[in-house]
């Protein structure tokens, strides 16, 4: 290893120099479900550790941003462990499940903390869920209890009687409907800033966050507390390999002090030796992108998060604005819309550091675009799962700009990657695919899905269905995708799940879904129906009949009528891929006329 101090390392001289025996990111071997793992020897339990971290050493730091209102870390401490008190008065115990359904609000923090301070398991169901939904969702987890913001209320209405403790609303808008309680009154905070003493085991479950992979229904993925510390760890160590590398001497220094202090380095905030970021949360909470690397990252890094009622890319700019955020994630539809507005030059965004996405792919045109547009920050990029905690590859800075189509290098130290062939063989550099991820923070199971658990998680690998292909000097590229499914502005969307609501219109003979290209969200939902002899429906009927089943997002946007049976491959399937050359061909042809 290099000796000069006044040298920056290569990436294996700091993976080392983090990871050796006396450092507080050692790595030891654990056995989980059978399967070995590297683990952080020194890591904390469980988030409740977490939590009461950031109330030790960040306080009296804001920590939440809403409109007006502004939240330190101790205030939302004392009013979480309110609430994790009246969890356990209503008769919330260690592994029940309970469920979230609002906005980000504030409540939201407080929420997630609660539950799982008290050893429960927080089930964080889609904010844009309709009812059908929202019944589906509460009866697979089983959820006990929910915390619900009033607009979302009546969706819960047709399911609350499976709520055995019932629910609270957070923020009402006026009376409360008979027989649910105030939230705010759950949350009442005294100067107690001690959370309920109850055991909490490390591989115990944390999180159930639902998921659309190629199956019809939403999976529930199971998170546990190791995992997502795991992550939260993992994720550190992305910024601690940057500054190793970096050429500030002083900040080099800083780290390695930090690194030569062993296990008790593990409760000395590091992050408050450096700027403090200030972040806009633009991604929902029901996210990993939203929960964990926006929220739960905080903790560790006493890190102020601007909440926003919803996604509006000309209020993201005033709060850049008016705030100093220094901080601007999200997914790539986002960012582009941010880049596109033409007064972008109107706002001072020169308190930002740095810019990151993930959650779907990132046209290179907009790396290029970014760098003309917003010079001078930090660029990067991430690949990851639910089902993965968020982790798995990332690319920032230089590397980034040198390869903008690439997703990174295996998050260090915990990610490893591998390319499978359909054979289960390990492929060799630039050979194409499935990109498959092992590490101790993978999820422990797909809830009430044993079958659908076994195809995805194998001997500690997952297998994520994207296909991709590893450059010999390890950058990730993501080429497409094995599973039937659709990422529209970050959202995963099963086609299979359309199709079965399209089938139940009187009028649907045979119904395929798949995507189509768009500037501005990546994907679309395109339908391709065939409608029964003699019956009738036209675009609005059919997009009204899914709107009623399932979320706004899922109803396609575009749907085409054929005369004749949809094209079929030898072994019977639908034919996508001729049928999504055939939308693309449409759409250009629509595009030309309108010009």
């Amino acid at each position: 290893m290099n000796s000069d101090p006044n040298t920056p390392l290569t990436r294996a001289e700091v993976i080392a120099l983090m990871t050796k025996q006396k450092s507080p990111l050692a790595l030891s071997q654990a056995s989980i479900d059978g399967v070995e793992y590297d683990v952080f020897t020194h890591a904390p339990n469980d988030m409740r550790d977490f939590f009461n971290f950031s109330n030790t050493h960040f306080g009296d730091d804001e920590f939440l941003i809403y409109e007006d209102e502004r939240w330190t870390f101790r205030e939302v401490q004392r009013k979480s462990v309110a609430l994790a008190k009246s969890l356990i008065n209503l008769g919330i115990n260690p592994g029940d499940r309970v469920a979230i359904s609002m906005r980000n609000y504030p409540e939201y923090v407080l929420a997630v903390e609660a539950i799982l301070a008290v050893g429960a398991v927080a089930v964080t169901l889609n904010s844009w869920w309709v009812s059908e939904e929202n019944e589906y969702g509460i009866t697979d987890s089983g959820a006990r209890f929910a915390f619900v913001d009033h607009e979302r209320w009546d969706r819960f209405v047709p399911s609350g009687h499976l709520l055995e403790l019932g629910a609270a609303i957070a923020r009402p808008l006026g009376e409360l409907p008979e027989d649910v309680l105030l939230m705010a009154d759950l949350f009442e905070p005294t100067e107690d800033e001690a959370f309920p003493s109850i055991k909490i085991h490390t591989d115990s479950d944390a999180l159930i966050m639902y998921t659309s992979g190629s199956t019809g229904h939403p999976k529930g993925v199971v998170l546990t507390h190791r995992g997502i510390v795991s992550s939260m760890l993992n994720f550190a160590c992305i910024g601690t390999i940057r500054v190793l590398q970096g050429e500030n001497e002083e900040d080099r220094e800083g780290v390695q002090r930090w690194l030569n202090g062993g296990a008790a380095s593990m409760d000395d905030p590091i992050a408050a030796r450096f700027p403090r970021e200030k972040m806009l949360v633009n991604v929902p909470f029901f996210h990993v992108s939203g929960l964990h690397t926006m929220l739960f990252l905080s903790y560790r890094a006493g890190r102020t998060l601007v909440l926003t009622y919803k996604w509006n890319a000309e209020k993201a700019l005033e709060l850049i604005d008016r705030e100093s955020l220094t901080r601007l994630d999200g997914v790539p539809t986002m960012l582009g819309e941010v880049l596109n507005l033409p007064n972008l030059d109107q706002y001072d965004l020169s308190s930002l550091v740095s810019i990151a996405g993930g959650g779907a792919a990132r046209p290179s045109e907009h790396v290029k675009l970014l760098k003309e547009r917003i010079p001078d920050v930090l660029l990067g990029i991430g690949y990851g799962m639910t089902e993965t905690n968020a982790a798995g590859a990332t690319n920032w800075g230089e590397e980034y700009f040198e390869r903008p189509t690439s997703t990174g290098q295996a998050t260090a130290p915990l990610i490893q990657i591998e390319i499978r062939d359909p054979n289960d063989n390990v492929l060799g550099p630039d050979q194409e695919g499935e990109i498959c991820m092992k590490s101790a923070l993978n999820m422990r199971c797909y809830w009430n899905k044993p079958d659908e658990t076994s195809e995805t998680l194998r001997d500690g690998w997952i297998y994520s269905g994207d296909l991709g292909y590893i450059s010999d000097d390890g950058f990730l590229f993501i080429t497409g995708r094995a599973k039937d499914i659709i990422i529209r502005g970050g959202e995963n969307i099963a086609c299979l799940e359309i199709e079965n609501v399209l089938h139940l219109h009187p009028s649907v003979n045979e119904a395929a879904v798949h995507s189509a290209p768009d500037d501005r969200l990546g994907e679309i939902v395109y339908a391709t129906i065939l409608l029964r002899k003699d019956c009738s429906a036209t675009i609005e009927d059919i997009q009204s009949h899914v709107k009623s089943h399932l979320a706004a997002f899922k109803v396609p946007s575009q749907v085409h009528f054929m005369d004749e049976q949809l094209p079929r491959i030898a072994s019977g399937k639908v034919d996508k891929i001729t049928l999504k050359k055939q939308a693309i061909e449409r759409l250009r042809e629509k595009e030309i006329q309108e010009k």
